[in-house]
């Protein structure tokens, strides 16, 4: 059954944005949360009320996750306690109840989970306005009768009127009504307020509690905000041109998480560490954009928004739209066609030259893309996405080219072909018909193109459906590359993965089950992606102020979000310039840590690809593992690497083609 608790989780969820109201305060959504749990007891009978206290009536569980250890608590309190100590003591535990309700909610089908850990009505709900069927029951959810409530002259049932006093007495209202709304239905709320007398109790009882005296101000103004000291004209250029992700680091072991940089004309405000990114997990979406970061990226297109650029709500639908697409499920989906056309491409590898991993993970993931998403190959092309995906970025992201390499012949060939690749992908989706027997990505995006052309316009049509094979050949295969060079590089765990690899094999075609169970395989690829992150920074613009460490950073000026930096922080990662997976063994794992580990970036713009990039990166290297033998070319050499697009291995980190294996 839905308690209280539940449902006040679901009225204090925006649903547009997939968390929790911005404008309702920490404070007021734990208390929320406090006297929900209290109000589902007293509606069980084991606790009762007046105005000068609590006390049990039965401490029998109840078999509840949510109110059996609050129970317990009150059982084990010897003294009488009244309703305010109580209400701050469950207030505590707040977040822990939210999870737990949350997490009930999706078993339920009301709630379904993204990638990125938003919270958005399933289907059914959001269309129908009601719950699936519980203990025999359809129930109208949540919002629609409160709002039903207050806008007739209905008694409501005394579940109801629990509802709309908490929700009143916490301010819940300011947050999902207008002035206007809340100007009308005032009266008509504190009418139903003093309906209950438990709702009184718990009111006054939230009144009551004093809150902490404000210390006096401590937030800095943006001018006194650390500067990390640089060249003349070039500023930290030369410093963060060799390794972005280290001078970071570097800089936030001196500065802390917060502090200024500047390269040649641009000026950054950086936010780093663990810190900012538990920060930027709650507040990304109120006060960044990314808008201007890669409006001119997508705009050599032809298009004036793309999934990266986009913010808002539009941003959030666009998510709900592509997210099938760039779903672990969907890669799982084909499996069996990955797996054929890996082994077609590792059968033309030859013995006697070297090749480079980088290149060679390109053009196994941009294929796999193919399969995966699109339905065509892009066999041919992928040197021309290689070129137009690094001199756009050089170009109109990280600036460190002039706009006149756009103009260069080789580039505009390449451009030429990417075009001729995507009037393939067109073909070979002649309708957009979304009664297709199977949708793949591009027929999402072409139905969303008919449904709603101002979301999805034409002109926006062409770097959206490109963008899964530069996303591939970007990041998916800079990590395989990286992984696969951290095998060679240490045999001891190639064998460990080559054994578990086998055993799978050996027990079948492999299926999404099995790839999970890798433990080895997914402990190195996790290992990976923090010591070679791929994207070790992010840019945005501040589109509302904020503070954070102590300072505040204004609208309008341009941040650097170094967001991996606490991926070589020793007090988090002991020894962290050590390859070693045995971190991921321990209880709970390293990288569990709050802020600690983010290879996929924070907040709203998470990459959406994450899980299904995790799923194809242990997966091709579970066929590579299984197929060849191999060695690095110059084993004794330090490890090259080109940090744009993302980082990379140099094209000089090569490896030799041994032999195939034949395991037994």
């Amino acid at each position: 059954m839905l308690r209280l608790t539940d449902e006040l989780v679901l009225l204090i969820l925006d649903p547009h944005s997939g968390e929790f109201q911005h404008s309702l305060p920490s404070r007021d959504r734990d208390f929320v949360i406090g006297g929900a749990v209290l109000m589902d007891l007293v509606l069980e009978n084991r606790i009762d009320t007046d105005p000068e206290r609590l006390f049990l009536i039965d401490s029998t569980p109840l078999g509840d996750e949510l109110l059996d250890p609050i129970l317990a608590d009150i059982a084990a309190e010897p003294e009488h306690r009244n309703m305010s100590f109580w209400i701050e003591h469950v207030s505590a535990r707040a977040e822990e109840i939210r999870t737990q309700a949350i997490e009930r909610l999706i078993k339920h089908g009301i709630l379904s989970k993204e990638e990125n850990g938003l919270f958005f009505l399933t289907r059914l709900v959001s269309r129908a306005r009601r719950y699936p069927m519980l203990d025999g029951e359809i129930r109208e959810d949540i919002l629609s009768r409160v709002m039903r409530t207050l806008y007739s002259d209905d008694i409501p049932d005394t579940r109801d009127v629990l509802i709309i006093a908490l929700a009143s007495v916490c301010g819940v209202f300011e947050s999902i009504l207008s002035r206007e709304e809340l100007a009308e239905l005032s009266d008509r709320i504190d009418f139903i307020s003093r309906l209950e007398l438990l709702a009184r109790v718990i009111a006054d009882g939230i009144r009551t509690i004093e809150l902490p005296v404000p210390v006096g101000e401590s937030v800095r103004p943006f001018e006194e905000i650390p500067e990390v000291p640089g060249l003349p004209l070039l500023g930290n250029a030369v410093q963060m041109a060799g390794n972005v992700r280290e001078f970071l680091t570097d800089s936030y072991q001196k500065f802390g998480p917060i502090f200024r940089v500047r390269a040649l004309h641009q000026r950054f405000t950086v936010l780093a560490g663990p810190e900012a990114n538990v920060f930027l997990t709650k507040t990304s979406n109120t006060c960044l954009r990314s808008y201007e970061p890669y409006r001119d990226f997508c705009m050599s297109f032809g298009a004036h928004r793309a999934l990266l650029n986009m913010d808002g709500p539009e941003h959030l639908r666009m998510r709900k739209v592509v997210v099938k697409g760039y779903s672990p499920k969907t890669f799982e989906a084909h499996l069996d066609k990955v797996y054929d056309s890996t082994r077609r491409i590792i059968a033309t590898w030859s013995p006697h030259r070297p090749m480079s991993l980088q290149h060679t993970m390109q053009e196994i993931i941009a294929e796999q893309i193919g399969i995966v998403c699109t339905g065509v190959s892009p066999q041919g092309y992928v040197d021309d996405l290689i070129k137009v995906l690094e001199t756009l970025v050089n170009v109109h992201v990280t600036r460190r080219r002039p706009p006149q390499f756009t103009k260069l012949p080789k580039f505009r060939r390449a451009k030429n072909r990417v075009l001729e690749l995507h009037k393939k992908i067109m073909a070979a989706h002649p309708s957009g018909d979304a009664s297709a027997e199977e949708m793949d990505f591009i027929d999402d995006l072409l139905e969303l193109n008919r449904s709603d052309p101002q979301l999805m316009q034409e002109t926006d049509l062409l770097v959206n459906i490109i963008a899964p094979y530069l996303v591939g050949i970007d990041t998916s295969a800079s990590v395989c590359a990286f992984m696969l060079y951290s095998l060679l590089a240490n045999p001891d765990l190639l064998e460990r993965m080559r054994t578990e690899v086998d055993e799978m094999f050996d027990r079948g075609p492999p299926t999404a089950e099995a790839l999970g169970k890798l433990e080895v395989t997914h402990q190195i690829a996790i290992e990976t992606l923090r010591i070679y992150p791929v994207i070790p920074a992010l840019i945005r613009v501040v589109s509302n102020s904020f503070e954070f460490g102590g300072y505040r950073v204004p609208a309008g000026g341009e941040v650097m979000l170094g967001t991996t930096v606490g991926h070589h922080l020793p007090q988090y990662f002991p020894n962290p310039d050590e390859f070693d997976i045995e971190r991921y063994t321990q209880s709970p794992p390293q990288h569990r840590q709050p802020g600690c580990y983010a290879p996929f970036g924070v907040g709203r713009h998470r990459c959406i690809g994450a899980g299904f990039s995790e799923v194809q990166v242990a997966f091709t290297l579970a066929i590579i593992v299984r197929e060849t033998n191999l060695a690095l070319e110059r084993p004794e050499k330090p490890l090259k690497i080109k940090i744009v697009p993302a980082a990379h291995p140099d094209n000089s980190v090569r490896f030799r083609f041994l032999g195939h294996r034949n395991p037994t």
